[in-house]
Parts: structure tokens; sequence; C-alpha cells
């Protein structure tokens, strides 16, 4: 006859192989052989390990007659600690949970809590009713409750051997912390990434946690609309659910249903929509996602330190990237930034680690090189005259993109900043010089041009004319103006005057040049009408010239307000 400490052996085996339904049978002889030898200490053990893997098949009832057994072991001795009573009311509370009734959950895990707490003890038991209580209030919607209580988990957990259920802990961490509005420490699928690792090399990839981490990815992948990712993650994660619980467990049929449904997803899509082509910045996502995990993994001392981004040049950055873009020049590529003295002191390793990266290129500099190239400052441009030197086509390559991470939080600090726009009165001045150039060139020139019959030089005015008003159409929204190929989409995009510029600028340029005028004049008086509607001008004078000067009279620097305006 096998013995007690045999049976619970290959139980525990087939739990490392992630083999509930085999090890319950183990179990329950065990539990057998406990009351023949009236063996209650180890009774209570074995009925409190063999509930949870009943919860974990779905037998609720079951679990809780067996932890109710314990319970009244325990009631009739006196010879057992707090903390046995508390393990065995966290057992009952998780399953109370897991059967949905939440009332009864919350009762039974908040007095093992109290329990805890009255002796000062912060061991793997007490770690595990943080996780569960987490777990109920996740359930409940309480997530702010849940991300402190899971948080306080993974702390007291990180330093230990245990780290199997530290895995667990950063998979409930994902499932609550997308549900927290505001800073978070980790972005929710930076904790799965941490959890994979973690079970792939602890206990494999057929264990039924893993498929858990696979299932939470897939949902993530799910929401960034990568279908056909999530569909390979959910058929990944079924055979494991399938081996471990069952065809009739809830774990299995969920996957199968999350499988069903993005199956029938892709299919829908595919006949109503053209293939998805990834932007660069969507591919650019996907990098430095990669690469944030590669970096807490294997360089876990710059993680504070690290910005990653894609910004600067290409028509990525921009968002107006498309087939003809992949030409030339166009690779899932995502910049990483430093401070100057920590690029300085790992430039070498950090070049070496991401020579002939497998997942595309890493382009690493400090913050102070990127913005000293675009702005000629370290820090941006901070002051009136600082400002005036930089072109604005480089001040929009500067805070163009987006900025996946920053840890560190430099590179965004100088952003913010320069995304703020122009002093006022900087802004002001070069809206007062683009008005003299739209009067100059599409009020005077262009129709002198023609009455000349020089049509050569009343095109150039004209193109002289939309190329300033769409200048201005950007100091209007407080938005840096891109490189002149991309000027005319860019103002297409903005809340202000965007619209006109749509719509009237291919009207003005697809009309005869001797029928211009009064497509001229209408793109002109919407100006003046924002003006007004802003507050920059109170003249009803059509000539550009006129609201120039009343836009320079509201510049509150007097040097600056004496300055021609005619000069840039």
């Amino acid at each position: 006859m096998e013995s007690i400490q045999s049976l619970l052996k290959q139980a525990h085996t087939l739990w490392r192989q992630g083999n509930e339904q085999g090890m319950i049978d183990y179990l329950e002889k065990a539990i057998h052989l406990c009351r023949a030898q009236k063996n209650d200490k180890k009774l209570i053990e074995i009925l409190n390990e063999y509930s949870g893997s009943l919860r974990n098949v779905g037998r609720y009832d079951d679990a809780i007659a067996a932890i109710d057994e314990s319970l009244r072991i325990y009631e009739q001795s006196d010879t057992y600690t707090p903390q046995t009573y508390a393990t065995i009311l966290i057992n009952l509370g998780n399953t109370y949970r897991e059967k949905k009734s939440y009332y009864e959950a919350e009762t039974h895990l908040l007095k093992a809590k109290e329990i805890f707490q009255s002796i000062g003890d912060t061991s793997y038991a007490y770690i595990g009713l943080l996780n569960n209580l987490s777990l109920l209030y996740r359930d409940t919607n309480n997530y702010e409750t849940a991300h402190e209580l899971q948080l306080e988990a993974v702390r007291l957990l990180e330093p230990t051997e245990y780290q199997v259920p530290l895995a667990i802990s950063y998979n409930n961490l994902y499932e609550i912390s997308k549900h927290i509005k505001g800073i978070r420490e980790l972005s929710p699928q930076v904790y799965l990434d941490k959890a994979a690792y973690i079970l792939r090399r602890e206990v494999g990839t057929e264990h039924p946690m893993y498929a858990a981490v696979l299932n939470n990815r897939a949902d993530y992948e799910m929401e960034q609309h990568h279908y056909d990712v999530a569909l390979n993650l959910y058929r990944e994660a079924l055979p494991i659910v399938k081996h471990n619980y069952g065809v009739e467990s809830q774990a299995y049929q969920s996957v199968l249903h999350n499988l069903d449904y993005v199956k029938d997803l892709i299919k829908t899509l595919q006949q109503e929509t053209p293939c998805h082509r990834q932007t660069g910045l969507e591919l650019g996502r996907e990098l430095a996602h990669q690469v944030a995990q590669d970096i807490e993994l294997n360089l876990p001392d710059l993680v504070s330190h690290i910005c990653l981004a894609l910004v600067g040049t290409g028509s990525e950055c921009l968002g107006f990237d498309d087939a003809i873009s992949e030409d030339h020049d166009f690779t899932k590529r995502c910049q990483l930034f430093l401070p100057a003295d920590t690029y300085k002191a790992n430039t070498e390793r950090l070049h070496s680690y991401f020579k002939n990266y497998a997942y595309g290129t890493v382009q690493i500099e400090s913050i102070s090189d990127f913005y000293k190239r675009y702005t000629l400052y370290s820090e941006g441009p901070q002051c009136e005259k600082e400002f005036r030197r930089i072109p604005q086509d480089l001040l929009c390559t500067a805070t163009n993109g987006e900025v996946f991470l920053d840890n560190f939080g430099s590179f965004t600090h100088i952003r913010q900043r320069l995304l703020a726009y122009y002093p006022e009165d900087i802004r002001l001045r070069k809206i007062a010089y683009e008005l003299n150039q739209l009067a100059q060139s599409g009020q005077y020139n262009l129709p002198r041009m023609l009455q000349r019959g020089d049509t050569i030089a009343a095109s150039l005015a004209l193109h002289e004319f939309v190329h300033h008003y769409m200048l201005l159409v950007h100091l209007l929204n407080k938005s840096y103006a891109p490189f002149y190929k991309w000027l005319y989409r860019h103002s297409c995009s903005l809340p202000i005057l965007g619209n006109t510029v749509k719509h009237g600028i291919p009207e003005l340029l697809d009309a005869p040049i001797r029928d211009t005028k009064p497509h001229v004049n209408r793109l002109c008086n919407a100006i003046i009408q924002e003006l007004q509607r802003n507050g920059l001008s109170t003249s009803p004078i059509d000539f550009l010239t006129y609201q120039a000067k009343e836009v320079v009279q509201r510049i509150q620097n007097p040097l600056l307000r004496e300055e021609d305006s005619w000069v840039e």
C-alpha cells in the first residue's frame, strides 16, 4: 500500500506538469489514508490542497465541502496555529470568489488578513492572501484597491525564491493595471512579458499558468487590433488548457470562445476591408515594446534611464508613410534615448547588444545630442532669442512622432515644453510676417502680374501665397509646420482652418490662373475671421497688411513690437 508521502509526491509531480485533473486521484487516496490513520494535522493540509485542485477544475461545491471538513477538524483541536486557520479561510474565500459569491469571499479573506496583520506575518501564505484579495477586488471592479494589494504582493515576492507565484502576480497585475487610469509603475504588457519569461524558465510552456499568460497576451493584441497575432496565441494556449483542465472546464471553454471569435472577426474583416498595412509608428511601437522587455530582463540597471520613441526625420514620424514610402530607407525601427552620462558610460555595451538585433533597428543616442541636432540647443530653445534661430520645420522634426516609454522623463519634459509652442510674442511676430507675405504675393503681385500678361511670375506669386497661407494656419493652430512636401497634408489635419486648406487650396490651384481672385479673397476672409475670433484684430479691412499691423499691436515686448514685420 502506498504511503501518504508517496501519494503526495506523485500528486506534486503532476502539479508541476500542470495536470490538475490527474493529481486529484492521488490527493483523494492520501485523504483516505489520513482518515484511516487519524492523522488530522496532515488531513487539514491535504484537504486544503485538494480543495484548490477541485476549484481549479470548476468543482466549487466539492471544494467548499473539503474546506468545511478541514475547519471542523481545526475547531475540535486547540493545537493549531492562527496561521493554519487563516490559510483555511484564504482557500475558502478564494473558492467563493471563483464561484462568484463575492460577499462570502470578502468576509473570509478579510478575516484572514486581520489574523496575519495581528501577528505581523508577511510569509508566503500572507502573500497568497494578498493575491486572492486583489483578484476579488478586480472581479468586483474595485481596480485601485486590487492594484495596491497586488503591488504589495509583488514587492514581497521579488526577493524570494517563489518565482512561479511571482509570475502569477505579474499576470494578475496585467489584468488589473489595464483598468487603472493615470500613471502606472509599468505598462500592462510589460507585466505579461515578465510573467512569461519566469514561467518559461521555471515550469516550461505546457503549464496552465503559461496558457493563462498566452491568453492575456492575446487579449492585449486584440486591443491593439493585431488579430492574427492574437489568433496564434489562442491556438497555442488551447491544447495546454485542454490537457490540464479538460474540455468541460470553464478555462477551456473561455479560450475556445475567444479563438472562435477572433477567427470569425478576421474572416469578416478580410471580406470588408483590404489587408491592413502596418505603419512605421505601429512597427516602432511593437519594436519598442520588445526592446523594453529585453532591457528589463538583460540590462536591468538601465531600465530607469531609458526613453523609447520614434521621432525625427521620415514620413512615418508624421504618420504619413504609405506603400510608396517603403521603396527606400524604411524599416522597423525605434530610438533609444538616454541621459548624456548614461549614454557615454554604456555606448559600447548598448551598440554591441543591439547590433544585428533580430526584431528591428534600434537607434541609440543621448537626449542632449538629439535636441541639439534639431534645435541647436541640448535642452531645446528656452527664450525668445533661441526660438527665433530655429526653422519651423526643424522644431516640427524635434517634436513629431510618438514617445512609447520614458522612464527617466527628461526627453518628454523637453518635448512637452517645445510642444507648448513659441513664446506668444514670437508667435504674433510670425503671424504678422506671414500676413504681409500673403498680402504681397496673393493680393498685390498676383493680380499685377496677370495685368502684365506675365503668367510665369503670376504662378510664382500664387505658389508663394499657398505656401505662406499654410504656414500661417500652423501658427494659428500653435503647431509647427513640417518640411514643405508634407505641409499641405499636415495643414488639412489641423482643427483651425484645416478644412479651409483641404478644400480651398485645391480649388485655388485647379482654377485657371486668371480666375483665381475670388478664391484668394475667400481664403483671406477666412483668415480675417479667425484673427477676429481670437481677438488678434478688430479691423474690417481685407488687405492683410492692415491685419498684420493689428496683430503687431498685441506684441508685449516693445523692442519686438518695433521691429519691421516684413522681415522674418
